[in-house]
């Protein structure tokens, strides 16, 4: 099991579903947050044109679908 510390919550409402999220970080890790976000962000941007899309279709409640 790795080391983490507790971790970080976080709750959102978008419209009438609640989201939470948990995050978890290794206690002995390496390098830092700001380290760490710069290299996805730059290896998302190397790696932009190897990434197959994912198309996920738009929801409605009923209620729109019945109002309009």
């Amino acid at each position: 099991m790795t080391n983490t510390t507790m971790p970080i919550r976080m709750t959102k409402r978008i419209g009438s579903t609640i989201y939470e999220v948990h995050g978890y970080f290794n206690s002995t890790a390496t390098e830092t947050v700001e380290e760490k976000l710069l290299r996805i962000i730059k290896n998302d941007l190397t790696n932009r044109s190897n990434r197959a899309t994912i198309k996920v279709p738009q929801t409605e409640r009923l209620s729109e679908r019945s109002s309009a």
